[in-house]
């Protein structure tokens, strides 16, 4: 699947592809994401986040060193062989599944791991950092384990206040899709600029394991 839609000269992509490991490092991969102490964590309003979490950068930065408050759930984890390899196959696989298109594919250099217990885990609308990956970053976010719904939603915000996602109001070009286990989805172009992305809740007693591949600049 690969949807472009252009906005005020803009373009934004979104690429999906199932089956992206092979049997051997699926397993591996899987293996490892069931071993790992993920970390809760709370809000800036103090309410725990619905879902776990690890963080990793190659040269051990914090998610985002503007951020006024510090959480241990952004601290650095050491790379481990498992991810270093994981890593690279995802880098070559967004590479070619964006051949066809303007984007430079940089090298990614993060992964931030998030593990949604059952049904009840989820991640509300958001936009990626800025500070920490540009207008303009390309995310490739692996899915292993149960299947979920990732809802993209065009955004329109304040000029004023961009940072702001309460100015936010939903328009057209709202989709629905399913994230399958072993799945890559991409947002590329200026998919953080005009929209945003979230997993709801649903009825669900399954795992499932997001990995999520970028270039941190920050």
């Amino acid at each position: 699947m690969l949807v472009t839609i252009e906005i005020d000269g803009e373009e934004s992509t979104f690429i999906y592809k199932e089956n992206i490991l092979d049997k051997s490092k699926y397993n591996k991969l899987k293996k490892w994401l069931e071993h790992q102490d993920y970390i809760n964590g709370n809000c800036v309003s103090g309410k725990p986040i619905p879902r776990q979490q690890l963080w990793f950068q190659e040269e051990g930065k914090y998610f985002c060193d503007e951020w006024k408050y510090k959480y241990e759930r952004w601290m650095s984890n050491e790379y481990t062989e498992v991810l270093k390899e994981v890593q690279r196959i995802i880098n070559v696989e967004t590479i070619k599944l964006l051949k066809e298109t303007e984007y430079e594919v940089p090298p990614f250099n993060s992964i931030l791991v998030n593990k949604y217990r059952d049904g009840n885990d989820s991640i509300k609308p958001h936009k990626d950092c800025p500070q920490s990956f540009g207008v303009y970053p390309i995310i490739s976010v692996l899915s292993i384990g149960d299947t979920r719904d990732i809802n993209i939603k065009r955004v329109i915000y304040n000029e004023d206040n961009l940072a702001s996602l309460r100015e936010y109001k939903n328009t057209d070009y709202n989709f629905i899709l399913p994230l399958k286990d072993n799945s890559l989805f991409i947002m590329a172009g200026a998919s953080q600029k005009y929209f945003t992305h979230e997993i709801p809740k649903c009825i669900s007693n399954e795992i499932r394991y997001s990995l999520t591949f970028r270039d941190h600049k920050n």
